[in-house]
């Protein structure tokens, strides 16, 4: 990696200070020429320089949070800690310490676009039938987001289209648990609890050993956990048998998958399309 040249470095502290001083001037309301040579009284110019450390302070934790972003980015794409310690000027624990949990990140996106390429035209189409259905009665905010993010998710190039992943995931989930289009609103719910179950690293640190269905006291192994839209209670684990019995009951919904797949196969055998 090339490291940034004294010339470049300088250049860079200047345009800091030029957008300082223009922060300055627009916050003090002073001309274009007004600045730290002005010939002011020493009360204007105090308060001229106390308003510029105020800018300075708040371009740097604007750094701070684009530089963690940059980081992000990064890691997303492959580089790992002793890459970005290099970058930043630090050692590889020192930018593991600064930011925690990039490790893996490169695999994680890989695995968003493995699943988005099988699963990325039914999740789609599943959206817009739910947005279909559920706009028949006035589009709320929370259905206008959802239709923002489909758009921006197929207007990205492929490379790009996880960057908006995530949030494309948590809007749908928010709908498909309030939406009363049922079988669009289940199918959108098992997709949602399938993409998080093939795609996220912290999924594989969940142990689910040990653990039992809880309807009847069955005892069996879960295979995912559902939830009652309908209810306040909370989401239950339950095995194949009792989860496809769940869902022939209205306002049901798969909320999580223990591994990826069974939310849909599970989803389709309760419809009887398997």
């Amino acid at each position: 990696m090339r490291a940034m040249s004294d010339v470049q470095r300088a250049a860079l502290t200047a345009a800091v200070e030029q957008l300082a001083w223009t922060v300055v001037r627009e916050v003090l309301e002073l001309g274009p020429e007004d600045g730290p040579h002005s010939d002011l009284p020493d009360a204007d110019l105090r308060q001229m320089w106390l308003t510029a450390l105020t800018s300075l302070l708040a371009i740097r934790d604007s750094a701070e949070q684009l530089a963690a972003s940059a980081a992000l980015s990064a890691a997303q794409r492959g580089a790992d800690y002793p890459a970005i310690g290099h970058a930043a000027g630090m050692t590889r624990q020192g930018a593991r310490r600064k930011w925690p949990g990039l490790a893996g990140l490169s695999d994680e996106r890989q695995r968003k676009l493995a699943w988005w390429d099988r699963r990325g035209s039914q999740f789609a189409d599943c959206v817009r039938a739910v947005l279909a259905e559920a706009g028949r009665n006035g589009e709320s905010p929370r259905l206008a987001a959802l239709r923002e993010r489909l758009e921006e998710i197929e207007r990205a190039p492929a490379v790009e289209r996880i960057d908006a992943f995530d949030m494309f995931l948590i809007d749908a989930h928010a709908i498909s648990v309030e939406t009363t289009a049922e079988r669009a609103g289940g199918l959108l719910a098992a997709l949602v609890a399938d993409a998080y179950a093939a795609t996220t690293s912290h999924s594989a640190l969940v142990s689910h050993e040990n653990r039992t269905c809880t309807a009847d006291g069955c005892g069996e192994r879960p295979i995912v956990e559902v939830w009652r839209t309908d209810t306040e209670s909370q989401a239950t684990p339950v095995c194949r048998e009792h989860a496809i019995e769940a869902l022939g009951r209205p306002a049901t919904r798969i909320v999580a998958a223990h591994e990826p797949d069974v939310a849909l196969k599970v989803f389709a055998e309760a419809n009887g399309e398997a």
